[in-house]
């Protein structure tokens, strides 16, 4: 498998009004949860007329949708982003660990996005109609997580995909707890620490 193996979700392009409810929508949802997501909330948030939101998206669950389409759509472009930039120029195998660990730690930038994820991830346990949209999205980044864990010579690197990303979720949700000027070097540093630890062969295990 190669980067350019990875399927990147097509996204319908947004309206101008469609993008600032959503993007309102997630400032709402990061701040206060997504009890807090209402059309009322969204309009206030946009400076937009009451019943603008509404009149969009006619329900809380389509709205919920929506907001989960457009935060997955930017992680999306940025781990295909990536992907496509390991696919046409050689890297070495330090070199691509490195650009993995450094996409993660780019997300702390936009600590809205990764609580807006955190929330819609957790809804997406009691909507099927959320999972749909967070599913492939995961699917995606895991994939390019896989690309390198094979590079690197790992057993099952689809199977060890999925707890490195598992664990860099974990890991971008302890960052934020932390003052914004280290967040970025805890992230790097314990997601080195992981990736190495996913990216043992069997044989290097036994040597241990």
């Amino acid at each position: 498998m190669t980067p350019t193996d990875i399927s990147s979700a097509r996204h319908a392009p947004l309206s101008p009004r469609m993008r600032e409810i959503v993007d309102a929508g997630i400032e709402v949802t990061a701040r206060g949860g997504l009890r807090g997501l209402t059309h009322r909330a969204v309009d206030a948030e946009a400076g937009l007329p009451p019943g603008s939101t509404s009149s969009y998206l006619r329900t809380r669950l389509a709205l919920t949708v929506a907001v989960t389409e457009r935060v997955m759509a930017i992680f999306d472009e940025s781990v295909t982003g990536l992907a496509h930039r390991l696919d046409a120029r050689p890297l070495t195998d330090e070199q691509v660990v490195g650009e993995v660990i450094e996409l993660f730690a780019s997300w702390l930038a936009h600590p809205a996005l990764l609580l807006a994820r955190q929330e819609l991830a957790a809804e997406a346990n009691r909507h099927p109609e959320v999972a749909r949209v967070v599913c492939p999205a995961r699917d995606t980044t895991e994939q390019l997580i896989a690309v390198m864990l094979e590079r690197l010579g790992a057993p099952q690197p689809e199977v060890r995909a999925r707890a490195v990303l598992a664990a860099g979720e974990g890991v971008l949700s302890a960052a934020m707890s932390y003052p914004e000027d280290i967040r970025g070097d805890y992230a790097r540093t314990v997601m080195r620490t992981i990736v190495e630890a996913f990216a043992a062969t069997e044989r290097s295990l036994r040597a241990v």
